[in-house]
């Protein structure tokens, strides 16, 4: 089972990811505001997890479909925040060519598969299932701030408020996040790639989008190489 399947369907997860809640109130609007559509428009929240930032994209006037590999979230997001939703797969979305204004995909949820091919592809159906023009919006983490919050406690065990215990480190070619957690007796293991911003804009490019903005941060300042998150607001060719 790849690592996201098992990670990602556990009730755990919900403890582990508890301050997400009150993060949304900030990250919401503030993405939603850089996918930058008009009401009306069609948007495809992929993942969409447990819908925690459902409320802010509907508060646009967006029409959104949420989907995820995770029948776990998807049946709390029914329940906290009812709205069509799918399961599904990125490398295979289950949506007509063409059909949607936008692509909403938050919280770096790129990387997570263990070859390009199949990190490309995910990018490639973004890209097929948006009409020509239709914008994607990729909220990252930024690598070069992750490599200095690593390095300072590589492969240390930290305890955290909400019950958990977490180690982060790098690949031994520096490409990938390795980050382990002891949660509720379970044991989880994420495996991210973290790609350079030359990669994502290959990557972007390849599948067929024009960046068009580079963002450093929620609130739209210009992109930075230091900045935590980076966040590009790319176009269908």
């Amino acid at each position: 089972m790849e690592w996201f399947a098992w990670d990602f369907n556990h009730p755990a997860y919900f403890a582990i990811y508890a301050d997400k809640v009150q993060d949304a109130a900030v990250e919401g609007p503030a993405l939603a505001a850089l996918l930058d559509l008009k009401p009306g428009s069609r948007v495809l929240d992929l993942p969409c997890g447990w819908g925690r930032l459902h409320p802010h994209l509907r508060a646009r006037g967006l029409e959104i479909i949420g989907g995820d590999l995770s029948p776990l979230n998807l049946a709390r997001h029914q329940a906290d925040h009812p709205a069509p939703l799918v399961r599904l797969d990125f490398r295979a979305l289950p949506f007509h060519t063409g059909g949607a204004d936008g692509v909403f995909c938050a919280y770096t949820s790129w990387g997570y598969f263990a070859t390009e091919a199949e990190n490309l592809l995910q990018l490639s159906e973004f890209a097929r299932v948006l009409r020509p023009g239709g914008t994607l919006l990729l909220d990252l983490a930024g690598r070069t701030y992750l490599r200095s919050l690593v390095a300072q406690g590589e492969a240390d065990w930290l305890e955290y408020p909400e019950g958990y215990q977490e180690r982060a480190q790098w690949s031994p070619d520096g490409r990938r996040i390795f980050t382990e957690r002891l949660c509720q007796g379970a044991a989880f293991r994420h495996d991210i790639w973290i790609p350079t911003d030359a990669e994502i804009r290959a990557f972007l490019d390849e599948a067929g989008f024009v960046v068009a903005r580079a963002y450093g941060g929620l609130d739209g300042r210009p992109w930075a190489e230091a900045e935590d998150r980076w966040i590009y607001r790319a176009f269908k060719q």
